[in-house]
């Protein structure tokens, strides 16, 4: 019920306050007193369209606000409760319209939209106006008037209350299964990232392995040329490094009785022949297994290719780091 009408710079008013009774209120007047403006301005709270060509003062702005008393009124405290409002014994509704012509709507201080504030003023105020019988056509006016005929508030209002519930539940299970599609989406990503870590197969250390191999692959040439060189100097030119030693050798076994520190450097000499002769083998070993073989290149290229890509992808730097992610990929 509407105790109190507060009205200030709208229309032909400067400031109005109007309270009512809890009987029967009659506003009369000769035509052109105000009747009409008062109605005007209580539409305005209900949800009406706002215009600035209603404020007598264009520089300030206009604010209608009513009081109701919705005491025991369980369709107004419903509303409220599904709309978060806070609830008191007193409904305070104010609009407020500035110079533009824009304007704002509150319910009890909080700011409200029209919609709102629409759905609100049916179940606050029923006004009665020249082409209201239309109204009787309408399903929601009709089932009101069964409704209450029928005298089933309390049912109704337990079915609208199941309803609310039921609309909640629906609500929840649209989110459950948009969290499920989310979930579904991000197994099936996590299941391509392992399948595809899976596939790769890196062993222990692989792409280490690889760039070194490369390396010398890449360089096996001038390796093996520097290789044989030194193996021709050692024991294949004209005059070799260990031959020259052997020769050196037998010339002071010559004398080696005559002076006491030749036995010495004669003993380290042969251990150096011997260790030259080791390492020419060595030397000749090693060469014959470095080999140019453009084929294998081009394979350790593209298994150290998918390897960099995979570990830019993930943002890593070795295969150890990627092995972990993959065990990290398994377990989700």
């Amino acid at each position: 019920m509407l105790s109190r009408l507060y009205i200030q710079n709208y229309a032909i008013i400067d400031e109005l306050e109007i309270s009512f009774s809890g009987k029967l209120n009659i506003i009369t007047g000769e035509t052109g007193a105000g009747k009409s403006i008062i109605m005007g301005a209580l539409g305005l709270i209900l949800g009406d369209r706002a215009d600035s060509a209603a404020l007598v003062n264009k520089e300030k702005k206009s604010i209608v606000e009513g009081s109701f008393d919705i005491k025991g009124k369980k369709e107004i405290l419903h509303f409220l409760t599904t709309n978060d409002f806070d609830i008191q014994d007193e409904l305070v509704v104010r609009r407020e319209i500035n110079t533009s012509g824009k304007s704002r709507a509150f319910i009890n201080d909080t700011p409200v939209t029209l919609w709102q504030l629409n759905e609100l003023s049916r179940l606050l105020v029923d006004l009665h106006q020249q082409f209201d019988a239309l109204e009787l056509g309408e399903t929601n006016f009709q089932r009101q008037v069964i409704d209450a005929l029928a005298g089933i508030a309390i049912e109704v209002d337990q079915y609208r209350q199941t309803f609310y519930q039921w609309q909640q539940v629906k609500k929840e299970i649209v989110l459950l299964k948009e969290q499920k599609q989310q979930f579904d989406k991000e197994a099936d990503y996590n299941r391509f990232q392992y399948n595809e870590l899976e596939e790769a197969a890196f062993k222990e250390n692989e792409l280490e392995d690889i760039d070194t191999e490369l390396k010398l692959l890449n360089n096996s040439e001038g390796i093996k040329a520097a290789l044989n060189k030194a193996y021709f100097e050692l024991k294949e030119s004209e005059t070799p490094v260990v031959q020259q030693l052997k020769m050196l050798l037998n010339q002071l076994n010559v004398y080696s009785s005559y002076h006491f520190d030749l036995p010495v450097l004669i003993e380290r000499l042969q251990s150096a022949q011997i260790e030259l002769q080791d390492i020419a083998n060595d030397v000749d070993r090693i060469s014959s297994h470095i080999n140019y073989d453009p084929e294998r290149i081009e394979q350790l290229n593209e298994r150290l290719s998918l390897g960099y890509r995979l570990q830019k992808k993930h943002g890593v730097h070795t295969t150890a780091e990627l092995a972990i992610i993959k065990i990290s990929w398994k377990k989700s």
